[in-house]
Order: C-alpha cells, then structure tokens, then sequence
C-alpha cells in the first residue's frame, strides 16, 4: 500500500464527498420548492374563494398554477441552505474536538492509561504497539460500557486527535490476537486519513438528517397540543418528515459510498500489518456468530454508523444491500479465508489467560534488535512503508514496549511524571549548561519536577532513540489530559529548555517539536494543513535547507557535509546554484522550523520525495547512527508522514 497515494486519494474522496452533499442539497432544495409550490397554490386559491365570498370578486381568474416561480424558489432555497447549514455548522463544532467529541457522543468512557484492570490493560498494550510500529502518537482509548455487541470505531481530524473505541462486547469476547486485528484495522482508517473523512461525513450528514429530525420531534410534540393546534403540528411534522425522507436516503447512500470499499482495504492492510488472518478473521466470525451481532443501542450509532468496524444499526430488509456501509460478513471472511465453510462458530467466554495483557507467547526481547546502527536497507524500508508498517516492525514495537524499563511505562502515563521527562529528554549534555538549564527549570516549574527531570536524563542516557520516541508517542494521550493553564506552563518550559542551547542539536529539536505539534493540534483545534504547494519549485530554498543541516550535523567535515548533501541534491534533481550546500550559519534551528511548516503544506508527492533525500543524505558516509536514523523518523512525523521504525532482518 502506497502511504502517499493514499493521501492523495483521501484528498479526491474529501471533494467527492462534498459533491454528493451538493447533490443531496440539491435534491431536498427540489421537494421543499415543489411542496412550497404547493403550499402557496392553495393559498392563492383559498385567498380567491375568500375575495368572491365577500363580493370583491371581479371575475378576472386567478394565477394558474406553474411549476415556476421565482418567489417561492428563492423561498425554497434560503430556508434549505439555512437549515442545512447552521445543522451542519453546529455538528462541525461539536465535533471541533476531534476524535474525542464522537466518543463522548456515542458513551464512550476514556480509559485510564494506567489503568491496572486485565482487559483494559491488554487493550491499551495492543494500541500501544502498534502506534509505536505505525509512528504515530498513542490514541486515546474509549470504551462503549453499554454495548454488548463486538465492534470498534477510529475518528479524528489528524493523528493527533484521533481516538480508538471499543464496545465492552469487544473486550469481553476478543481473545488478544483478536483483538490486535480488529485495532490493526482501526489504525489503518488513521493512517490513511478515512478517519478524518468520516468525521467530516459526520458534520455534513447531520444537516442533512436535521430536516427529518425536526419532522419527528414536531410529530412527537403535536399529542401534547390541542387537538386543532396537534393536527397542524403535526401535519407541518409530516411534511418535513416526509422531505427529510429524501435527506435521509441520499445521506444513507453517502455514508455507504464513502464506507464499503474502505472497509475491504482496512481488512487487508490489517492483514498486512500483523501477517495474521486468523485474528482478523476470528473477530469477523464472532460477530457473526454472537447474538449481540455488531449492532449498538445508542441511537447516535445512527448517524456515525459508517465509522465503525462492523454494521452498526439494523436495517430493513428492503434497504439492507442499497444503505449497507460495510461489505456483508461473509465477503468480508471470504476475502481474507476464501475456503471458509460459511459457518459461525457459537461465541463463548474466552479463557481467563487470555485476558492477560502479557501473553505467554510473547516475542523474546532480543527477537527485533534495537539497532545502535540502523543498514541502509532497514532506513530505506521503513520510508518505503511509511503508513504501513510490515509484520517484522509490529513484533519488534511489542519487544520494544516490553523492554522499556517498568518505572517508565508507568511514569509516561502519569501526568506530572510525564513531563518531568520529557524535561529530561531535552536537557542538554554538557554539564554546565545542563546546570544553568536545571535552574530555570525550577523557576518555570517547581525545584521536585527538576530533580525528577535531572534523574529521567541520567536513566536516558541508556535508553535509545527509538526507545525515547516510543516514550513520547506513549505519553501523548497523558498530555492530552493537562488542563489548558498546565499546558501553556508545559510549552513554555520546552521552549526555554530549547532557548537555552544554541547548537544544534537537531534530535532534541525534533522531539520537542513532535511533542508540541500533536498538543497544539489537540489543544488549539488545529486541523490538518491544506495543500498550497503542489510543485518542487517554490519548496527548493527549504529543501536545501533540511539537506544542509542534516548534512552539517552528521558529518565530521566540510568534504563530508558537501558529499552527504550532494547525495541528497541528486535524488531531488537539484542543479546548478540549487545543488550547493549551505553555509553553516544559515543552518539554524528557526530556519529548519520553517523549512518543515512549509513542507507540511506541500502535496503528499512532494513530501515522499523530501524524506527519500533526507534519507540519502544520512546513508551518503555508510555509517548511519541511531540518532541520525531515527532523526528521519522525528522530521517525517513533522511533515505527517509517521515512518516506522528502523527494523534489522534477522
């Protein structure tokens, strides 16, 4: 799967998206002027009845009915456009909060990411790994408490925001394996941006439902009235009851079109993912073959049934293959087993050993090592599969997670141990300046949190960069749940510890800008960065500026810099003036900051091209370091394309 691609279609499936809205507009737009149409002939014949009655009748007829009427269109028109618009803008601002306001909406519960519980522990281990294999932050983890039925759900604007629920029949009846397949899939929704796309559908399909809601709330409305005011209620009902119908049909449609073929894809690369049918496929069937089935009772399931893993709502036999959002249950299975004998097995409590949240068969720590210094091979492979990460980095993020020192993974889920070290991560290694750092620490935040910080940066010097940015995407989630004061304390902090060193330390520059971008997404409602550059032209004075300084930073010489730089230069196809190096005072931690927001903003094309050069830049000498690898992975999570880790073959 081409991550790149991918986002250039999400991109395409985002306009189609907003052509169908158009034409479900257009279509609800036509009912309300032919039933206004109406409406307004029988007044006017009412109005005439009425003039011959009291004797001002003067013979001449009436206005015969035409089926054009410039008055009543535009009256058709206004009324449509507001009410479908101010719906869709109040459901777009509800859902301002991401991946979080969808949750909350359909009962979600967030769970603890300390939480000590079996079940919930084993959930927030497998989403874990396989943020840390996908190069994204950590989700946050929702539980649906009420739902009985196995299904799951991913939404989000970005990476940043995006949530991952599960019904609590999902826990209860998943075995592990299970239960990695069915978030495997999840995270491909993330990866390629339908998560994204779903929220919006969310937004846009709740205007387009609001008609039809309104009718059903004034039917509902009309017994408490009069028996002359209910009927008029609820006749009016009727009527928007009856045009909703047409929003309804055509938002039925939408979320089935932009849904189905989706989920197909989702199946697959889940299966990539983990190279695990069973587990993908053994959901599948126990959905199938429980009585809950998939279905939620919350009636908001209605309106975001196309985000979820497996059909939501029940439907009438009639629309059920017309309005169906996901592929049938046995496609789904036949794709993925195609020998299958089309019988669900009966689902039963799984063992308690498999609630575990360490299972006995756990990959041995040393079976992906964590390489002080990553081949060519492994940096090349893991770009070429960015958003797709093979089977070989999901095991080698599980030994990673389980490696990580005990104190550790408790401390990333710990709100003020959480940033005490990431305050550790960037303190600098001189020891002078390390000093000087403390002490304005302390003034930013309290003497304790320095000392804890001062401590995580003397148990860091053993961990590695891989280790260290598996620490960070834990820790998002925790971030996440500072208060808005906290987290204005928590950036400038980060700031001054990054004011404080003048060299360049791009590693550290990285991680910092990785930890304040997902939070400034989530915190400031920050959304996805539109495209406005869609050729190398106007990117070619920051490329040159990325390639420099990875350049200067990994090499030991100038020869060294201008050679490394050179490599980097010809896989973008620069020439002349454009091919040479910049002086090391251009090269500085501002000028890289913008270089990468405004690359952030290029075509995913583009991008693809930039992190191959800076990855040719780094592999020029044949000596790549650890933190000169995973240095490519903190500058692809800036430009939104989350490389997975650097795995060595066996």
């Amino acid at each position: 799967m081409d991550f790149f691609e991918e986002q250039a279609q999400a991109r395409r499936r985002t306009v189609r998206l907003a052509a169908f809205f158009a034409l479900a507009v257009v279509g609800i737009t036509a009912a309300v002027y032919l039933l206004s149409l109406g409406v307004y002939s029988m007044v006017a014949e009412d109005a005439q009845g009425f003039a011959y009655i009291v004797g001002r009748y003067d013979g001449v007829a009436g206005p015969s009915l035409s089926l054009w009427n410039p008055s009543v269109f535009l009256f058709a028109c206004v009324s449509t456009a507001v009410v479908i618009g101010l719906g869709s803008l109040y459901k777009t601002a509800q859902l301002r909060d991401g991946g979080e306001a969808v949750a909350l909406s359909l009962g979600g519960r967030k769970v603890d990411p300390d939480s000590t519980k079996l079940e919930e522990r084993r959930l927030l281990n497998v989403v874990e790994e396989m943020a840390i294999a996908s190069g994204v932050p950590t989700p946050d983890v929702y539980v649906l408490d009420r739902e009985q039925g196995i299904n799951a759900f991913a939404a989000g604007k970005t990476s940043s925001d995006a949530v991952v629920g599960v019904t609590h029949g999902t826990l209860q009846f998943l075995r592990r394996q299970e239960l990695q397949g069915v978030i495997a899939h999840e995270f491909s929704h993330i990866l390629n941006g339908d998560s994204r796309i779903n929220l919006r559908a969310i937004g846009l399909l709740h205007g387009i439902f609001l008609l039809a809601l309104i009718g059903r709330f004034l039917i509902r409305g009309s017994s408490t009235s009069s028996k002359k005011e209910g009927g008029g209620i609820a006749l009016v009902g009727l009527g928007l009851l009856v045009i909703g119908s047409i929003g309804v049909f055509f938002g039925r449609m939408l979320q089935s079109g932009i849904s189905r073929q989706r989920e197909l894809l989702a199946d697959a690369s889940a299966v990539q993912f983990t190279r695990d049918t069973d587990g993908l496929v053994g959901a599948l069937k126990k959905i199938g073959g429980s009585a809950p089935s998939s279905y939620l009772q919350t009636p908001k399931a209605d309106e975001a049934s196309h985000i979820f893993f497996s059909e939501a709502i029940r439907r009438l036999r009639l629309f059920t293959g017309l309005f169906r959002t996901h592929p049938p249950l046995g496609d789904r299975i036949r794709k993925l087993e195609p020998f299958w004998d089309g019988e669900y097995p009966e689902v039963e409590l799984p063992q308690i050993a498999d609630g575990m949240s360490t299972p006995p068969d756990a990959p041995p720590d040393d079976a992906m090592a964590f390489a002080e210094a990553p081949t060519e091979e492994a940096v090349s492979e893991a770009i070429q599969h960015i958003g797709s990460p093979r089977p070989e980095q999901v095991a080698f993020a599980r030994s990673l997670h389980a490696a990580l020192p005990e104190t550790w993974r408790h401390a990333v889920h710990q709100a003020p141990m959480a940033q005490a070290m990431v305050f550790g991560l960037l303190l600098a290694q001189d020891e002078v300046l390390r000093g000087t750092e403390i002490v304005g620490l302390s003034e930013l935040t309290d003497a304790q949190t320095a000392d804890l910080a001062l401590r995580f940066h003397s148990e860091a010097g053993d961990l590695q960069s891989a280790q260290k940015i598996a620490l960070i995407d834990m820790m998002i989630p925790t971030l996440r749940g500072l208060s808005v004061a906290e987290y204005q304390r928590f950036r400038s902090s980060v700031d001054g510890l990054m004011k404080s060193d003048r060299r360049i330390d791009l590693f550290e520059y990285t991680l910092s800008r990785m930890i304040q971008r997902h939070l400034a997404r989530y915190f400031e409602g920050i959304g996805p960065t539109p495209v406005r550059f869609r050729s190398l032209k106007k990117l070619v004075p920051d490329a040159r500026m990325l390639l420099s300084t990875l350049a200067r930073v990994g090499s030991r010489s100038e020869d060294e810099a201008i050679r490394a730089f050179r490599h980097g230069a010809q896989t973008l196809q620069l020439k002349g003036s454009d091919a040479r190096i910049l002086p090391s005072s251009q090269c500085t931690l501002s000028a890289v900051d913008e270089a990468l927001g405004r690359y952030d903003a290029a075509m995913p094309a583009l991008k693809r091209d930039i992190m191959l050069a800076c990855a040719a830049t780094v592999m020029a000498d044949d000596n790549i370091t650890d933190r000169e690898a995973e240095l490519i992975r903190a500058i692809g999570d800036g430009l939104d394309c989350p490389v997975p880790p650097f795995v060595q073959s066996r």
